[in-house]
């Protein structure tokens, strides 16, 4: 334990030293990844299906905040699924101006969350975005979590019925194909229980980890974790959606995994040396409970130069011998 903690201090000391290199790395990763995802499932515009073009893209928006950076994937998206179809993008535009709407407002510092769950989900972690996002953020998170979801459903939607989308363009009129379009997207049960039981395993992490109780983070992120795996299974049950059990087994169980390490690094506690105590003053009456951080310092190095000291004794044999 006491490796880990030392390895934990090393790596926290390391990023507020680097942050301002670490976060442009990290913008940049996430970033990359998630032009890339969009290219590999939406690729319809050839002119931005160049791995040059987002590389350079990425680096340029790593120096940028995060709001800036989803608005310019949101625009990719937009633009990809316009060369698939008018309908498509039109509706799609639509969602995404009200989703941003909600963004600003509320939510404007955790648009990583929106580049992030659309990225777990092809990961089939996206089950630890909720706890993460309780545990780290406010309920106000519960925006950008959501709209992550339905950027992600709407990509895979449109992957899925292509063909059909196709068809709806050429087939009908552009207001017939654009109700049949939304249909598509807003029927998708699936994406509406998961929008749903993200938000509710948001709340209760977030609610959980701000009591005053031992292991508070530890029983939050057990308990979201349990929710969110019975709920997802049961209404995928009551609505006849497609699910995986094995990987939604496997998806929570490594995502708790996760938020247990991210625990780990960023709320590292001793509930062993817990101390309670109060004070007072004109108006008030204080009851503080007082929880150490587990902080270990780290061991000194005492280098011992052993072939010098042997060579000393050596010589000490040998003068030894000389007198005899």
């Amino acid at each position: 334990m006491t490796g880990f903690l030392v390895l934990k201090d090393k790596i926290v000391n390391f990023y507020n030293e680097h942050g301002a290199l670490v976060r442009p790395v990290i913008k940049f990763l996430v970033t990359f990844v998630a032009f890339t995802l969009i290219n590999s499932h939406i690729g319809y515009l050839e002119i931005l299906d160049n791995r040059l073009m987002l590389l350079v893209a990425a680096i340029v928006l790593s120096f940028v905040p995060w709001s800036l950076i989803v608005v310019v994937f949101s625009g990719m998206v937009i633009v990809n699924l316009y060369a698939l179809t008018l309908e498509i993008a039109a509706v799609v535009l639509v969602l995404m101006i009200i989703m941003f709407l909600l963004f600003f407002r509320f939510s404007s510092r955790d648009g990583m969350f929106i580049l992030l769950i659309p990225i777990a989900f092809y990961l089939r972690v996206p089950y630890v975005i909720p706890i993460v996002a309780g545990l780290m953020c406010s309920p106000a998170s519960i925006v950008s979590v959501s709209f992550g979801t339905i950027v992600y459903y709407i990509l895979n939607v449109v992957e899925t019925n292509e063909t059909a989308i196709s068809n709806i363009s050429s087939d009908k009129a552009s207001t017939a194909g654009i109700g049949t379009v939304v249909s598509m997207i807003t029927g998708n049960k699936e994406m509406i229980l998961t929008v749903v039981v993200f938000a509710i395993v948001l709340l209760i992490v977030y609610e959980i980890r701000r009591k005053s109780i031992d292991h508070a983070w530890m029983k939050a992120i057990l308990i979201g974790g349990t929710v969110e795996f019975v709920a997802l299974l049961v209404g995928s049950l009551i609505l006849n959606t497609k699910v995986s059990i094995l990987w939604l087994v496997i998806g929570t169980a490594l995502s708790l995994v996760i938020a247990v390490i991210l625990q780990f690094f960023v709320f590292s506690v001793d509930y062993t040396r817990v101390e309670h105590t109060q004070f007072e003053d004109d108006e008030y009456y204080y009851y503080v409970k007082a929880v150490p951080k587990l902080n270990v310092a780290e061991p000194e190095m005492n280098v011992k130069r052993i072939n010098a000291q042997r060579q000393h004794n050596k010589n000490k044999i040998k003068k030894k011998s000389n007198k005899n």
